[in-house]
């Protein structure tokens, strides 16, 4: 595992869209704020950084994001939790679009950035 991120496939998860829908209820009712998102072909995300992990859920293409200056490309099928405080990037690179889930906890303390 990075220091700043990881990345799973769940082949449970993604068997089926019955199983999908369940995996995203059981986050719901664990209080986390979910959005579904499209984006196009070379659309950007630029840099930034929050004081929460997000969870990423491809369902459709491919995005390639920059995290703590690592090059990662995920896909449908993959999801990529990233920690608090790594500033990252997106941009999505499949020609056709890309599809996910933007997911992360829907009680979110305040706190502080570390310091350096």
């Amino acid at each position: 595992m990075e220091p700043y991120f990881a990345i799973e496939k769940s082949e449970e998860i993604f068997r089926s869209e019955t199983s999908l829908i369940k995996f995203i209820k059981e986050l719901l009712l664990q209080n986390y704020k979910i959005y579904e998102l499209n984006h196009k072909h070379g659309e950007l995300i630029p840099y930034h950084a929050h004081g929460y992990k997000e969870m990423i859920i491809m369902t459709r293409g491919k995005m390639r994001l920059i995290i703590e200056e690592k090059i990662i490309d995920i896909e449908a099928g993959d999801i990529i939790k990233i920690e608090p405080w790594a500033i990252h990037l997106s941009c999505f690179v499949d020609p056709e679009g890309a599809g996910f889930y933007l997911c992360y906890p829907g009680k979110i303390r305040p706190s502080n950035k570390p310091a350096d």
